[in-house]
């Protein structure tokens, strides 16, 4: 079998809810050994808690999306005995991950200051809201709370409008792709120096550095994003840049030279538009003179058309449009696996490909506990001491329970 570029790189992943998770996910699916630690009973809060109140079986939407590849520790960090277990297993790790709020991994005896000792080529990646040290270190980092700081809710809608948010959960994804990189680059850094760090990520940069181009436009020539009086799709960007109906649907139109829009839509005011700036000046002109001519034929139609003129364009999808792309199919985007308890699962697949190394889809996203007794019998444990350790709830295993195992 083929291994992927992580191959035999192991995680302690002790996060919970997206942002840790999603981290540790992709390093899973890049061939990384990826150990879940979450407590005893119930699990890690997003096995309880998920968006849309979405279940397949056992498992919710909102868990499967962000914990294939991942074996399953469900033990008592706050027990000694849990204690002792989780040392012998950072013993062997190259790669720690948490994301709980500034004092709470100190509190469970895994923050880096207490366990760096205890491998001193471990890389411990931490992930919060603000930041471990400053004025907002004990505020919530919630996704959307975040979206309020971020300053990107007035950049979307028309003049007038109240701030939108953004309609997925932005803040987390990025602080988990930063997570994703910031180890990666430790790892490289150890492969040359042979030397651990901590890696710190926390969402407000992180929704930042997602808007470097328009915070880099304010702070270097002072110009703040304005909204228009028609629902153009950017607040730095020339017309006809946004979103119209057509007479059955809707279609994006990006940028692109005014007066050529004017020939694909056969328009002579559009057609006097042969300067940059243009774009700027006349933006909400611009845009109602698109959206009242669009109405008149359908999406395929118009981008039959634009296409004719190399203007760039393109559908509105739901999601049933989006899994049925040709395109997506092709990059084999959405994947099909068989679960224990779930059946039959549609996931996103990955999105990154090796010619060497490609990563690849092993693990189902595991029950709680699942792999309790296969990772301590690999650090040394034997069946009576993991039998003693479910008997006093140090360890717990939610397969164990199940129909098949009595």
């Amino acid at each position: 079998m083929i291994k992927g570029p992580l191959d035999g790189i192991k995680i302690l992943d002790f996060s919970l809810a997206m942002a840790g998770p999603f981290a540790a996910q992709k390093l899973g699916d890049m061939g990384a050994d990826v150990i879940k630690i979450e407590p005893t009973g119930k699990g890690e809060w997003h096995r309880s808690a998920p968006a849309a109140n979405a279940w397949v079986n056992r498992l919710n939407s909102s868990f499967i999306s962000f914990n294939r590849n991942k074996q399953s520790l469900s033990i008592d960090l706050k027990s000694d005995k849990g204690q002792q277990i989780v040392h012998q297993l950072i013993k062997e790790a190259d790669v720690v991950l948490q994301n709980f709020r500034p004092g709470v991994a100190k509190r469970l005896g895994i923050d880096y200051e207490q366990i760096k000792d205890i491998n001193d080529r471990l890389i411990y990646c931490s992930i919060s809201g603000y930041g471990e040290t400053g004025p907002y270190v004990k505020r919530p980092g919630q996704d959307l709370v975040l979206q309020g700081y971020s300053g990107a809710l007035w950049n979307t809608g028309k003049k007038g409008d109240p701030p939108h948010p953004i309609a997925m959960f932005v803040c987390d994804a990025t602080a988990a792709h930063h997570a994703f990189e910031g180890i990666l680059a430790a790892l490289f850094y150890r492969e040359r120096t042979g030397k651990g760090q901590k890696v710190e990520v926390n969402m407000l940069n992180a929704i930042m550095d997602m808007q470097v181009q328009e915070l880099t436009v304010y702070l270097t020539a002072g110009i703040k994003p304005e909204r228009t009086e028609e629902p153009l799709a950017h607040t730095l960007l020339t017309a006809p840049y946004g979103i119209y109906k057509t007479k059955d649907d809707y279609l994006t139109l990006a940028i692109g030279p005014i007066h050529v829009l004017g020939e694909a839509l056969d328009n002579d005011r559009l057609r006097s538009f042969t300067e940059w700036n243009d774009g700027m000046v006349h933006r909400d002109e611009i845009y109602r003179i698109v959206a009242s001519i669009l109405p008149t034929k359908t999406t395929k139609e118009w981008i039959e058309i634009l296409d004719q003129y190399n203007f760039w364009c393109g559908p509105v999808y739901d999601y049933e449009d989006l899994i049925h792309d040709p395109q997506v199919k092709h990059n084999e985007m959405i994947v099909e696996m068989d679960h224990t308890t779930e059946g039959k699962l549609k996931l996103l697949g990955i999105p990154i490909l090796f010619s060497n190394s490609p990563g690849t889809i092993r693990l189902q996203p595991p029950l709680v506990g699942e792999h309790t007794v296969e990772i301590l019998q690999s650090i040394g444990y034997s069946q009576d001491e993991i039998a003693q350790m479910k008997e006093s709830g140090v360890v717990y295993d939610e397969t164990e329970n199940f129909p098949e195992k009595k």
